[in-house]
């Protein structure tokens, strides 16, 4: 079982999927624009919920203002196709799940 578990793992790691899912993920570390986006946005998000948590109204403010940056980022081509790279690796990762469950219950 723990060898076949590695060879799951080795041959999503060498799928073609995998590997410009890591290739976008990397171009888009080196952007400087988009962390920074990533970054700003990730710290107002925080400030908006504390905010919100302790009903404070400003909250709202800040929520406008993610909502601008947010709309900036997805406006990056390679931003996107990041995020469509990630979505067709989930995919292969939800139907890699769903394999290891039937194989579980096939074999309990």
């Amino acid at each position: 079982m723990n060898s076949t578990l590695e060879e799951l793992f080795y041959t999503i790691e060498n799928s073609s999927v995998y590997k410009e899912y890591k290739k976008m993920e990397n171009i888009l570390s080196q952007d400087g624009e988009i962390k920074q986006l990533l970054e700003e946005i990730k710290s107002l998000e925080k400030e908006a919920t504390y905010l919100e948590y302790i009903g404070d109204e400003k909250y709202k403010e800040i929520d406008e203002e993610i909502k601008k940056k947010a709309d900036i980022l997805n406006n990056k081509h390679v931003y996107q196709e990041y995020l469509n790279k990630m979505e067709e690796f989930n995919n292969e990762l939800s139907a890699s799940s769903k394999m290891i469950e039937k194989y579980i219950e096939e074999k309990v």
